[in-house]
């Protein structure tokens, strides 16, 4: 678990560091996260597991003049593949960064287990997505699957990426 926590806080001030970069080389108007699909790494840990580091892609259509936003992750590790898709509610929190709040499920579509169990299980994502530029973002988030494993353990899976906006 230390060494999940070291790659999370490592994830968290890459994303810090280049957002100051960012926003003092970046003479265009920034503005907040917008729809975008990306892919970056993915790292499991249940309570009787050791972590497992993995691949994901994802993707978010912001639907324009409202809060809510359809997302979905393909997440790949573990021996399997899972699928989660999201309904998110999205606040701002800056000029180009957003924290959201995801509802859903996490489906296991392959192998006999995935990085967020190895069964179907109602799925939350809170998350964070920062624009570097109009064509690029930043977003790191955890699947939270309630039941993901049929031995009862829980679990959790940390994402972090770069998308490119639409």
């Amino acid at each position: 678990m230390k060494s999940l926590t070291k790659i999370y806080l490592g994830v968290a001030i890459a994303t810090s560091v280049l957002t100051s970069f960012s926003a003092i080389a970046s003479a265009e108007e920034v503005t907040q996260p917008g729809s975008y699909v990306g892919a970056g790494i993915s790292v499991q840990s249940f309570a009787t597991n050791p972590s497992v580091v993995g691949a994901n892609l994802a993707g978010r259509y912001k639907f324009d003049g409202s809060p809510i936003s359809a997302r979905s992750s393909v997440l790949f590790g573990n021996g399997g593949t899972s699928i989660v898709p999201t309904v998110s509610y999205d606040l701002p929190v800056g000029d180009r960064t957003n924290v959201y709040l995801g509802a859903g499920a996490s489906f296991k579509v392959g192998g006999n287990s995935s990085l967020t169990g190895d069964q179907t299980a109602f799925a939350l994502q809170p998350g964070v997505e920062v624009s570097l530029n109009k064509r690029t973002l930043l977003y790191t988030n955890a699947v939270i699957p309630f039941n993901g494993q049929s031995n009862g353990s829980a679990g959790t899976s940390l994402q972090a990426g770069v998308g490119v906006q639409f």
